[in-house]
């Protein structure tokens, strides 16, 4: 298994993959290899560099040494998108793919129903209250994930613009200033963990099981998740995100039940 990425001229054949620029970070492959494992399938995953400019006859190759799908990540889904001849309803309501099958060019995505198992997973309260801090493409797409699924959305942005755009364009709540108060999940889509900046929110009292979900995810947590575990709140980084995704895309390809358990043991152990 390549953990490190390798250039896509360069790969060796395999079952799967995933692509993106850059790749190194991905976790995807350790996740996938550990179902295989379980399951007792071989089955070899990858993690191959693809730059934006070069997807295409990327794909190509993949197809030629034998690849049968591959999970897409940034910046590459709207290429996936575009590669596709044949694209489901959730590629449709989100404008980009993540997991594509190479021989038939067909793809989905599994970013927003993925995120959704992980929330049940996670025993967040179905259609409770969450906020959401963040506007950028992420806040956005799972925003419109939330909203649909019945949740009582609230947003909070330090451009307050941004949010209250996004509030209107999905029939939520526009928060001026963050307050955690009451709320069941408390999101956080922003970049701030990468730069292991503080948001200043002002955590207050936790309401009882009331859940801090980081999309980012790491060896160590983020200044905002230890801000919160100190205040009390549950805690959780985007792990749980991937793993569900990842599960979905091996039930999309494979026809069988992911072993999710032995996915996250990959991650959290």
């Amino acid at each position: 298994m390549i953990t490190g990425g390798t250039y896509w001229q360069q790969a060796m054949p395999g079952d799967f993959a995933v692509v993106g620029d850059p790749i190194g970070h991905s976790w995807s492959p350790r996740i996938h290899q550990a179902a295989y494992q379980a399951l007792g399938l071989n089955l070899r995953y990858e993690a191959i560099h693809v730059p934006r400019e070069e997807f295409n006859e990327a794909m190509a190759s993949l197809q030629e040494l034998g690849y049968r799908g591959v999970n897409v990540t940034l910046p590459l889904k709207l290429e996936a998108y575009a590669w596709a001849e044949s694209a489901d309803a959730e590629c449709r309501k989100f404008e980009s793919a993540n997991t594509i099958e190479l021989a038939t060019r067909r793809a989905t995505n599994t970013d927003g129903q993925g995120f959704l198992d992980s929330l049940g997973s996670l025993k967040v309260p179905a259609q409770g209250r969450v906020l959401l801090l963040g506007a950028g493409g992420t806040a956005q797409s799972l925003a419109r994930v939330l909203t649909e699924a019945g949740y009582e959305l609230a947003i909070y942005n330090r451009t307050a613009s941004k949010a209250e755009s996004l509030a209107d364009k999905v029939g939520a709540e526009f928060l001026a200033q963050p307050s955690v108060a009451g709320f069941d999940l408390i999101l956080n889509t922003t970049s701030a963990g990468l730069s292991n900046d503080s948001m200043d929110i002002p955590w207050g009292q936790p309401k009882p099981g009331a859940l801090v979900y980081d999309v980012i995810y790491g060896d160590l947590p983020s200044p905002l998740l230890r801000e919160a575990a100190l205040a009390g709140f549950r805690t959780v980084d985007g792990r749980y995100m991937l793993v569900a995704q990842a599960a979905r895309s091996f039930e999309w390809w494979l026809q069988q039940p992911a072993p999710r358990e032995a996915m996250m043991q990959a991650v959290t152990s």
